[in-house]
């Protein structure tokens, strides 16, 4: 197998790891809707990588319009990094700061598509890079000044006096970090003359992002479906479950998990796990004895 192929094979894998985080979670905020599209645009990224892999040596010209996808779906990664920061961090003027870099993308975006931004792409060695256009340099200036602008945030943010936001920021500066180290070295590399690429290295730094996030979610970033919560409960404690007490249990950790993600409230925890509040409210009170207390 080629290097190109295990490159590509990488990125499919760290695509699929990301499908399953997306697959497993659901959108109630605009926190929480952001992660979603930074997770989307990143799974873009990989699949069009593993594309490039297996075509650029049999159809070159397919192969050139996936890369051209590939560059979109970087420029469209970095702007919804920006916007996740943005909210991560409570900032204001949020709409004048996405408009600005939004339209900054979407000229990013047309100059790709006049073959303004990329002359075209070259093989060297196990990666393929692209020939800078004329206007090569509103992309680099627009992805350098993105990270560093939601970099600047969050370190600020980071020592906020609001706690809540202060470990946010924290936590997303961790995980975002190996991303902008990336970015920052083959920025570097490239204007010392070296042909760098990001494709050895992004889809591990990207997956590494969303395990942090998961990793560290507290119920407001990454929101996991209630039934997959108590699916994973019911096998940590199911060597201690005898088979005639599997449904109450399951019955009764859906109601508890329903309850603790909506405060108690019986209206919302129904809704949650598509039952009706007297039937919760029933619920409730048979496993009361049991219940703990939710924050």
């Amino acid at each position: 197998m080629e290097q190109m192929q295990i490159l590509g094979l990488v990125a499919l894998l760290a695509g699929i790891a990301k499908t399953v985080v997306l697959s497993l979670s659901q959108t109630e905020n605009k926190l929480t809707s952001v992660f979603s599209l930074v997770c989307i645009s990143m799974v873009l990224q990989n699949a069009f990588e593993f594309l490039i892999s297996i075509t650029y040596s049999s159809d070159p010209r397919l192969a050139t319009q996936f890369l051209h996808s590939e560059m979109l779906s970087i420029i469209f990664l970095a702007f919804c990094l920006l916007i996740f920061s943005l909210i991560v961090t409570k900032k204001k003027y949020i709409k004048s700061i996405a408009a600005i870099f939004g339209i900054w993308a979407l000229v990013c975006a047309c100059l790709l598509f006049t073959g303004q931004l990329v002359l075209g792409y070259e093989q060297t060695g196990y990666s393929v890079i692209s020939i800078p256009g004329p206007y090569y340099q509103v992309f680099n200036f627009y992805a350098f000044v993105t990270f560093q602008f939601l970099l600047l945030i969050l370190v600020y943010s980071a020592f906020t006096e609001n706690s809540k936001v202060r470990e946010r920021s924290r936590q997303v500066l961790i995980a975002i970090s190996p991303i902008f180290l990336l970015i920052l070295f083959i920025q570097l590399t490239r204007l010392m003359g070296f042909n760098s690429s990001t494709a050895v290295f992004m889809p591990l730094t990207t997956t590494f992002f969303v395990a942090m996030m998961v990793f560290y979610q507290s119920g407001s970033i990454v929101i996991f479906k209630i039934k997959w919560k108590a699916i994973w409960k019911l096998a940590v404690t199911m060597r201690n479950v005898k088979l005639n007490e599997w449904v109450g249990l399951v019955e009764k950790l859906l109601v508890e998990e329903a309850m603790r993600e909506k405060a108690n409230n019986q209206t919302e925890a129904a809704k949650l796990i598509g039952s009706n509040q007297s039937t919760i409210s029933r619920k409730f009170k048979k496993y009361e004895s049991q219940h703990r207390k939710f924050s």
